[in-house]
């Protein structure tokens, strides 16, 4: 039998469900291919979602689009153009066979970059992909009767300029260049019907794949990127299985009035408690719910959250934005002229002083906060006196270890008076309950941040001593000098060693700089998606030419971006609105954005000025790998990693 990726459970289970001809085939495909075939079903490929994709080691990769379309509304012209019949007249639509070579040329031109440079010196490396249509529901006898037509035509026209040049009515040279157009479309429509097949057909498609002969080019290391690429990341694997709570979680999720406070290690499911906090407060009341976190890239990881809970993406009764935006938003909608209020109050006091209290402002029933430790006192207040309604649900949640702006360092109790006790969170699912991960986070926190914040939960791991339950936890010290050339070597190593899917991989670091200059070496071999502006786009932004830029040491840079840094952080705003932790490339982030956010492998860039709770919220992002590349080895916590570590 095939290995199917995902499985035919999780196939079964997606959030956008296969056809009817999608599963017939892959359970088809399963039951007649044997063990050494891998079907991939609906890989996804930065914004390409091929519908079946299969692979053999040593022989090739075989794309097949599906479609379950009815034959008898579709029609094929003199050009192979396809056409639907649409309401009263008819409509142009994509051949299926020019859908499947699309994607063909998008795994060596977008996908698979290595491949794709190997083609440019070698041609041959293009036929390691092959393609195929398979049509649910038509059979061989109706796919001969599409094609039947355009042949006919074809060949009349063909007779048409034969004879119009042997009576002299057209040149030679005119005769010689319509003809070899008409044979090369006959050609095209021939290998379009050869590549289609039906119902009734299906084994042939099958033995067309059996039969195809081992390929030199494909190779291990061809093997292995292809392998990398199409598996599913731990997002689709994950999709469609419910989320359980334990009891303190569910407990937590129940909306009732009154205010609360909720805190607790990284990881142990805050942001899932929030969401379906939201969910219930809407059902409890009706009304909509205001959501406010402080990170802008939260806005979407909790999207998906409200997603994954409610089966659908129905956010009309969530109202979802970060504290900044919420007040520019307020301000806007009580006539209030935010340029005046700049000059008279200052940009950094602004967001600090209650400019509602005498206003009209939306009052809702539910108001949730995300991320308090990174809140002032007065944003509390603000939000809680002028956008609660009276009697009305407001909950805060965060975590002291994470309080990387130092806002509140001693006065978490301050912060939250008035909300009563907190609930604490100390077991973390973020890893498994006797991952190394968690002895290490918990290590990390009683070394640098118990002594601190002497109310900080402490994640809770088992007594005993753990096993290796990890693929990869690596610290290593890389010399200042260079150090972003190495830490890219010692990157592309280990993804193709651990064959690190690009959508499970992100690339932290408290600092913009060296990120940028390991993105521009990535983009070499991987499709990328930051936080920051690339080099690229802060040429165009700064008018400077962009190698000029990519010569200029970090504080040159910087000198360049503070002359333009209002453009710069609308820039940096838009791609934090726009973040999407499952874009399916490889991410790159500072910590400051990336936090409250996971992924399964995590690469962070350690600086030497890094702080504790920095450090202890990149470490923690990370929810089964963890490769720390330590900038020089003279941080505060380099002998911490290189003990705990080895």
């Amino acid at each position: 039998m095939a290995t199917i990726y995902p499985t035919l459970e999780n196939i079964q289970r997606l959030k956008v469900p296969p056809t009817d001809g999608e599963l017939h085939l892959v359970k088809y495909l399963e039951q007649n291919l044997d063990e050494t075939y891998e079907v991939f079903f609906n890989p996804y490929l930065d914004g390409d979602r091929p519908d079946i994709i299969i692979m053999k080691k040593g022989i090739g990769v075989f794309v097949i689009e599906v479609k379950d379309w009815d034959l008898g509304l579709y029609t094929i012209d003199d050009k192979n153009s396809w056409s639907v019949m649409a309401g009263q007249g008819r409509q142009r639509v994509k051949s299926p066979q020019s859908q499947a070579f699309n994607y063909k040329k998008n795994l060596y031109d977008l996908h698979l970059p290595v491949v794709g440079i190997r083609r440019l010196t070698n041609p041959n490396f293009y036929n390691l992909v092959h393609c195929f249509v398979y049509f649910h529901k038509a059979g061989q006898e109706q796919l001969t009767s599409l094609y039947k037509p355009v042949h006919s035509s074809n060949a009349m026209h063909r007779q048409q300029v034969q004879s119009d040049y042997r009576s002299g009515a057209i040149r030679f040279e005119k005769y010689e260049r319509v003809n070899e157009s008409l044979l090369n479309k006959k050609r095209q429509i021939q290998r379009d019907e050869r590549m289609s097949f039906g119902y009734d057909s299906i084994q042939k498609l099958v033995k067309k794949i059996r039969n195809q002969d081992n390929h030199v080019l494909f190779d291990e290391d061809v093997y292995r990127d292809f392998k990398r690429r199409l598996s599913p990341s731990e997002h689709e694997i994950k999709q469609g299985i419910d989320i359980k709570l334990d009891d303190k979680q569910q407990r937590l999720t129940l909306s009732d009035n009154g205010k609360q406070k909720i805190k607790g290690v990284a990881g142990c499911g805050k942001t899932t408690i929030l969401a379906s906090r939201a969910i219930n407060a809407r059902s409890r009341h009706g009304s909509e719910v205001l959501i406010l976190t402080f990170n802008i890239t939260l806005k979407n990881y909790i999207r998906d959250k409200l997603s994954d809970l409610q089966g659908g993406r129905d956010f009309t009764s969530f109202e979802i934005s970060n504290y900044h935006q919420f007040f520019n938003s307020q301000l806007n909608n009580t006539s209030r002229d935010i340029v005046e209020l700049v000059a008279r109050y200052g940009l950094e006091r602004l967001y600090d002083v209650d400019l509602f209290s005498e206003k009209d402002t939306v009052k809702y029933d539910t108001v949730l906060v995300d991320e308090i430790q990174d809140y002032k006192p007065e944003w509390v207040k603000i939000i809680r006196d002028n956008f609660l309604k009276q009697d009305g649900e407001m909950v805060l949640l965060g975590d002291d270890s994470q309080d990387i702006y130092a806002r509140n360092s001693g006065r978490s109790a301050v912060i939250a008076q008035g909300f009563g006790r907190w609930n604490k969170l100390t077991r973390s699912y973020r890893t498994s309950y006797d991952s190394p991960l968690n002895r290490l986070f918990k290590e990390f926190q009683l070394n640098f941040l118990i002594d601190k914040y002497s109310d900080t939960d402490v994640i809770e791991t088992p007594a005993e001593q753990l096993g290796m339950g990890f693929s990869l936890l690596k610290h290593e010290k890389l010399p200042t000098a260079d150090f972003v050339e190495l830490a890219f070597e010692t990157i592309q190593e280990l993804i193709k060693a651990y064959d690190l899917h690009p959508n499970d991989t992100i690339i932290i670091s408290s600092k913009i700089f060296p990120l940028r200059k390991l993105n521009d070496l990535l983009t070499a071999r991987e499709k990328t998606h930051c936080m920051f502006e690339t080099y690229q786009e802060l040429a165009a932004i700064l008018g400077v030419e962009q190698g000029l830029l990519e010569q200029m040491t970090e504080h040159e840079v910087n000198k360049e971006i503070s002359a333009s840094s209002s453009e710069v952080e609308r820039v940096r705003r838009i791609k934090k609105n726009h973040f999407y932790a499952n874009s399916g490339n490889i991410k790159l982030s500072t910590t400051h954005s990336y936090k409250g956010l996971e992924a399964k492998t995590v690469f962070y860039i350690m600086l030497e000025e890094d702080e504790p709770e920095l450090i202890y919220t990149s470490i923690t992002r990370s929810t089964e790998n963890l490769v720390i590349l330590d900038c020089g080895g003279r941080s505060v916590a380099s002998p911490f990693f290189s003990k705990a570590m080895k």
